[in-house]
């Protein structure tokens, strides 16, 4: 179900989302197109909507003139996308630290916390970081990467 929101009293968290998610991105994420730009940085917005507020499906979607599934389904691909694509990862990273700022919000699940932080480190840092993990995959193979994990 669609949900149409009157703009004059729309979510002011959204509206700072998709303003750094449209400046990171160049484009206008409510425009009606499926050109992967389009794409990538709309599953951007509904990723970290989902993250920083309690807003629900239908609301997040309704603010870019989609509906619910539209919403659910761009979730599913944020977190697909985060597990496996390392330059959505690192435009992700900038517009998630440039939404909590604005927003003054910190996530509060744990496996975020590298996530959150990862800028903060050196890279000597990110590196050692990075390669204990690639060792740990490496050793335990039949474990695999979970669908929502950031590594």
């Amino acid at each position: 179900m669609k949900i149409d929101i009157n703009l004059e009293n729309h979510p002011t968290d959204l509206t700072e989302i998709y303003s750094v998610v449209c400046q990171m991105s160049n484009v206008d994420i409510r425009e009606k197109t499926r050109k992967r730009n389009y794409v990538d940085a709309r599953n951007v917005f509904y990723g970290i909507a989902r993250k920083l507020t309690k807003h629900s499906h239908a609301v997040i979607g309704g603010f870019l003139n989609r509906d619910h599934a539209t919403s659910v389904h761009g979730t599913r691909m944020f977190n697909i996308l985060m597990a496996s694509n390392q330059e959505f990862r690192d435009a992700t990273r900038f517009a998630l630290f440039k939404s909590c700022s604005l927003l003054d919000k910190i996530a509060q699940d744990p496996r975020d916390f590298v996530f959150l932080n990862w800028t903060k480190i050196t890279n000597v840092q990110q590196t050692e970081i990075c390669n204990s993990v690639k060792r740990y995959i490496k050793d335990n193979m039949e474990i695999g990467l979970k669908k929502e994990s950031y590594a």
